[in-house]
């Protein structure tokens, strides 16, 4: 009975751990996937900058993705704007709606490849959490073997 006692420590104790394990693993793949789509998805201050400038009057009222009546402008504020507006089918033309878009392609590519971040990362901690046990296995007998 006292054995029985014993062994219920640590069978909370390998729960604790593999809980840790699988927040470790999925608090990994969640920021390094974020990661990866805030720089997939940057927000660029240039383009914000011609949608906010008054001399880009003429670049909002292109329709977004359209090329062919389109002239580049010689504005260099107006420059970075007009490849967005001209290159991208969905443009919009206010600071609001660009943020708004490209918080939602981050989002998107987030959801997309976060199942495959996950295993990775899965993978990746218990490939270092086998080592970390090895070696400290190895070391325990290293010095196990020098006392004698």
């Amino acid at each position: 009975m006292n054995c029985e006692y014993q062994h219920e420590p640590n069978r909370h104790r390998r729960w604790i751990r593999s809980f840790q394990f699988v927040a470790l693993s999925g608090l990994l793949a969640a920021a390094v996937t974020w990661a990866g789509s805030v720089y997939d998805h940057p927000l660029d201050a240039a383009i914000m900058a011609g949608m906010a400038a008054p001399e880009c009057a003429g670049v909002r009222k292109i329709t977004a993705g359209s090329l062919l009546p389109a002239r580049q402008p010689d504005d260099d504020i107006c420059r970075s704007f007009f490849l967005y507006r001209t290159t991208f089918p969905d443009a919009t033309d206010n600071e609001r709606a660009y943020v708004t878009s490209i918080a939602q392609d981050r989002t998107d590519e987030f959801r997309q490849l976060i199942g495959y971040a996950s295993l990775l990362s899965l993978a990746a901690v218990g490939v270092a959490l086998a080592l970390a046990l090895a070696f400290r296995s190895l070391h325990g007998r290293y010095r196990h073997s020098e006392r004698r």
